[in-house]
């Protein structure tokens, strides 16, 4: 029988694979950045989802708890078919998926900036805030997409430097 040796080496110096300061530093600022995005897009989507069960509670004369789970349906179901487009696993899957995300997203969007702009109008008097009403209603979930993609984008970009 042979016996094996094991010498063990011990670098003399520090691995390269440890973070400059400077890297850490940026990622910690880019983390930073996407949980105040997040943040921000959070308070738009709670906004949106009120002024979204209002205006379908106003349409369809349903009750309060139907309202509020048709909003949630919409808002949420866009951010989760969105973040599922962003965190597929490779582009033979996130293709696949394309196909029902896509429209879906389109839809609901249109449908959440639809409502949010009809619930925030209903309570106008005149053509021009109407008309401002209208645009609020519109660009809430406009942003709320945006700072979600954004957002999005730089926490996964954080942590597959990690």
């Amino acid at each position: 029988m042979a016996t094996q040796t094991v010498v063990q080496f011990k670098p003399t110096q520090k691995t390269a694979s440890r973070r400059s300061t400077r890297a850490t530093k940026a990622l910690r600022r880019q983390s930073g950045a996407a949980v105040m995005i997040g943040g921000v897009g959070a308070t738009l989507v709670a906004l949106s989802l009120y002024h979204l069960a209002h205006g379908i509670e106003i349409v369809t004369a349903a009750p309060t708890w139907e309202s509020w789970a048709m909003a949630i349906g919409i808002d949420l179901g866009f951010i989760g078919l969105e973040l599922s487009q962003l965190a597929a696993s490779g582009e033979k899957l996130r293709k696949h998926i394309a196909r029902w995300t896509r429209p879906a997203i389109l839809g609901t969007v249109i449908g959440s900036a639809g409502m949010n702009a009809f619930a925030f109008a209903a309570q106008t008097t005149t053509a021009w805030m109407t008309s401002a009403a209208i645009t609020l209603g519109v660009a809430i979930p406009a942003l709320v997409y945006a700072l979600m993609r954004v957002g999005a984008a730089l926490y996964i970009d954080c942590h597959s430097k990690a």
